[in-house]
């Protein structure tokens, strides 16, 4: 993925910086919610999903408008990111990973939660998925559940699985996303509205929404009555 180290320190410092009531994301939580939502066979818009980031309390967090862009921006860079790692020519797509500061290991779970959250907003379309036929896809689908449930202690495997796969899944992680996004992109024609993760074209650059468009922001007010009032 390309990204510059300036470009996540300044994403980790604002979702870091929300309060802890809103329950916003951290960033590696938000990098596999991009991955779930670019993945995904439907088509997931900004409004629905923006103010799971950050929380519900946004006009709480900012001061001023042109924070709540500024916020915005950050937001969908990141996700663009994703996207187009996700995208030909690209040769795929690298997770961001916390670290554990004592133990030096790579902590998966985050991320993983990311990821579930975004499948959450569709069940349907993941068990479409499972049900395709498709071993690889299904399988991926399958694995990062198990992970989620290690992560959330529900877990009915045995104890020695749960080690393995615990200490798998970081690797396991990328090829299971690229999978999905395989699947996702070679059923792309027969979806009417695809994203651009999921579209066999580079994502287009973000444009500043119109006066009568939905705001950014995820408020469900239209941009000139709310973030393009300033």
């Amino acid at each position: 993925m390309h990204h510059t180290d300036a470009e996540l320190d300044r994403l980790e410092d604002l979702l870091s910086g929300l309060p802890a009531e809103n329950e916003g994301m951290l960033l590696s939580e938000f990098d596999g919610f991009c991955a779930g939502l670019l993945v995904c066979p439907d088509m997931i818009l900004p409004s629905e999903w923006l103010p799971l980031v950050w929380g519900d309390e946004v006009t709480a967090s900012f001061t001023s408008l042109k924070e709540v862009q500024s916020a915005t921006d950050l937001i969908m860079g990141h996700y663009n990111r994703v996207a187009r790692s996700l995208t030909p020519p690209s040769t795929g797509y690298s997770p961001v990973f916390e670290l554990d500061p004592i133990k030096s290991d790579t902590m998966w779970e985050l991320w993983v939660t990311g990821f579930e959250t975004a499948m959450a907003l569709r069940p349907e379309c993941w068990e479409a998925i499972v049900e395709s036929g498709d071993e690889d896809a299904a399988a991926s689908i399958n694995l990062m559940v198990a992970m989620y449930q290690i992560d959330t202690g529900t877990s009915n495997l045995e104890d020695s699985a749960i080690d393995a796969l615990s200490d798998q899944a970081p690797e396991l992680i990328p090829g299971m996303v690229n999978s999905l996004n395989r699947w996702t992109k070679s059923r792309g024609a027969a979806r009417p509205r695809p994203t651009a993760a999921n579209f066999n074209a580079s994502p287009q650059a973000r444009h500043k929404p119109g006066r009568n468009d939905p705001c950014p922001c995820g408020s469900g007010r239209k941009y000139k009555k709310c973030c393009g009032g300033s």
